[in-house]
């Protein structure tokens, strides 16, 4: 595991990098070759005294990535949690290849045995824009990388998040696959308006 550590609004004394690299050590054995991990550390003013700072971890896979973020009183406790998700949500996704091998596709064979870029740039920045009584106060570009159906569920699990954006191999169209609210998966297919 190639472990490189971001730090914002804090300082990561090497006492901490020690800690994460013995925490982040048990999750090489789910992989059979080094992947790159990014460890972000930061401090947030949160009105919640357990929830000032907040492990955000990025592992890099060829064809995907997998993510997690999760918060803590201190960096110690911020990095426990995020590393014990990253594990059962590893764990889950490899059981739940392993079961349905004989039908795996390409990017899931692919998916724990090499390494590649991250597909997803984030930026941070003002608020471009207000909505009602929300504004956009994030802003993402993704790239859309052509896969099936299938592949982009897949991807989705591996970020926990609850939609991804992907193009459909098949009709080449830009598509969203979410989880429903039954944990089934839905797909959105634009339609342009005539």
């Amino acid at each position: 595991m190639e472990l490189t550590f971001v730090a914002k609004n804090t300082t990561l004394t090497e006492a901490i990098k020690r800690y994460a690299e013995k925490r982040f050590a048990k999750l090489d054995r789910r992989f059979r070759e080094p992947v790159p991990v990014q460890l972000e550390i930061r401090k947030e003013g949160a009105r919640d005294e357990d929830e000032r700072f907040v492990a955000e971890v990025t592992i890099r896979l060829k064809g995907g990535l997998i993510r997690s973020e999760e918060r803590g009183a201190s960096p110690y406790a911020a990095i426990d949690v995020v590393e014990s998700t990253l594990d059962r949500r590893i764990l889950h996704y490899k059981e739940r290849f392993t079961r349905r091998r004989r039908q795996a596709t390409r990017f899931e064979e692919a998916m724990f045995t090499q390494m590649a870029a991250a597909p997803a740039i984030e930026s941070l920045a003002e608020p471009v824009e207000t909505l009602g009584d929300g504004r956009i106060v994030r802003t993402k570009t993704h790239v859309v990388t052509p896969m099936s159906v299938e592949e982009a569920a897949a991807q989705m699990e591996l970020l926990g998040h609850n939609f991804y954006v992907f193009q459909n191999k098949e009709t080449k169209a830009v598509n969203v696959v979410y989880r429903r609210q039954d944990d089934d998966y839905g797909l959105i297919v634009p339609e342009v308006e005539k």
